[in-house]
Parts: C-alpha cells; structure tokens; sequence
C-alpha cells in the first residue's frame, strides 16, 4: 500500500482516538468537579488504555513518516519535525489531508491542556484533604485536635471522657 495513504488512514485513525480521549478528559474534569471519587477510578483505569492506544497508533505514524522519509530516528526536535510534515502536507497539495494534520495537532493541544488542568485540581484537591488531615490531627495547629483514635485533646491535655 501506498505510504502516502497509509499515513492518511493513520492520521485519521489517530484523531478519532485523541477526540475520545479528550472526551474522557473532560468526563474526568466534571468528575473531580462533582467529587465522583469512585468514578474516577474507572476513568484513570480507561486513560491508561487511551494512553497504550495512543502510543501504538503514534510509534505507526512516525514509522510511516519514516518511511516517507519525513522523521528522524530520535524525534528530539518535534517543532521542527511537525514543520518538516506540514511543509510536505502543503506540497502534497492535499488540503483534506492537511487539515486533518491541523485538527490532530489542535486536539492533541487541547487534550494536553485538558490533562495539566486535572492534574492540577487533583493537586489542589490533595492539597486540601491534606490540609484538612493536618487541621483535625492537630499537625499544623495548637488547640483541639483529633488524635488516631478519635479523642479529642486541647494542647495534649483535654480528654473526652468515654462516660460522656
């Protein structure tokens, strides 16, 4: 098969897979909106199959750039590699085929985003459970704490009576 071709199909293959990932991105962002811890655990375990899928479908493309000629072994420098395949996309003279390169190139952009802005609420989310962990085990604070076995003290001194 053609290799022009094959990197069409690949192409096309590859944006259908990051759409659904980015779908599940955003599912994962209302989840952690809503505080669905235990649908976030299916999610996690469905991001790390999108993420094999994506690699595959990406180590195809980059063989089949290869083979065209248009990537290097290493692929260090992938501003310039993504250069190198829309200047050849343009001389190809296949706008199809080019716009399906800019919609791959926008939704791997936002699915990226996606990703940094979960990741960063589950560090804030984090954050404040610890934060919330140090407050009721009087880690952070002097005063009236929880100890592991659900006693309160005040300055290590105050008991609740179990007689109370």
């Amino acid at each position: 098969m053609d290799a022009v071709v094959d990197f069409a199909q690949l192409l096309a293959t590859e944006i259908k897979a990051v759409e659904r990932f980015v779908a599940l991105l955003q599912e994962e962002q209302r989840q952690l909106r809503e505080n669905e811890i235990d649908a976030l655990e299916n999610t996690t375990a469905s991001k790390l199959q999108f993420a094999e899928e994506l690699q595959a479908i990406g180590e195809a493309r980059h063989a089949c750039l290869r083979q065209l000629g248009l990537a290097c072994q290493d692929d260090d420098d992938q501003q310039n590699g993504r250069q190198t395949v829309e200047d050849w996309l343009i001389a190809q003279g296949n706008p199809r085929l080019l716009q399906a390169w800019y919609t791959l190139q926008n939704l791997a952009r936002d699915a990226k985003s996606l990703n940094e802005r979960n990741g960063q609420c589950i560090a804030l989310l984090s954050r404040n459970t610890r934060e919330q962990l140090d407050a009721l085990t009087g880690r952070k604070a002097d005063g009236i704490f929880y100890k592991p076995d659900g006693q309160t003290t005040v300055h290590g001194s105050f008991r609740i009576h179990d007689s109370v």
